[in-house]
């Protein structure tokens, strides 16, 4: 076994990313930085499918800002209600307006709404598109749009209970 190889493997699945609040929101560098470490260390995501996640001062592979509804319009080109990120990409723009209040539709407290929506956005870093709901009582796909619903599914924070293909 070459081991320089398995040690390149293990080094793309390290995530490095930096968190930025945009000057148009008002909150916590500091919080916001904290909370996401938190999130992206969750046992029932990503780190569950064998990514690693450290917070950066420089160099990130990938770039997190909590961003005004309007930022979301005009970078995203989507409703001011969502947030977002590329598919593949480096880029995740989290609504600051969902990061204060959450999404009734998704049946979750505002805790379980920011893991799921870091979970979500970062599936989408990842390279996954959005998924439907398997059925009802079941557990909602991180990759559903819970903010705008889960339909029969049940709420759902965790990667590991959903048919997620990596």
């Amino acid at each position: 076994m070459d081991w320089r190889q398995t040690f390149r493997f293990l080094e793309a699945m390290k995530i490095r990313y930096v968190a930025r609040v945009d000057p148009d929101v008002r909150y916590s560098q500091e919080e916001f930085a904290e909370l996401l470490q938190i999130y992206l260390a969750d046992p029932g995501g990503w780190e569950a499918h064998g990514y690693r996640f450290e917070l950066v001062k420089n160099k990130p592979n990938v770039t997190i800002r909590l961003s005004s509804p309007a930022t979301i319009t005009k970078t995203c080109g989507l409703p001011d209600n969502l947030s977002c990120a590329e598919v593949g990409g480096r880029n995740m723009y989290l609504n600051a307006m969902r990061w204060l209040h959450g999404s009734s539709k998704s049946g979750q407290t505002l805790d379980g709404y920011r893991q799921y929506v870091v979970s979500h956005e970062m599936g989408h870093i990842l390279g996954h598109e959005h998924a439907n709901c398997p059925g009802a009582d079941n557990p909602a796909p991180i990759m559903m749009q819970q903010t705008r619903g889960i339909g029969s599914c049940a709420p759902n924070t965790d990667i590991t209970k959903t048919d997620l293909k990596v």
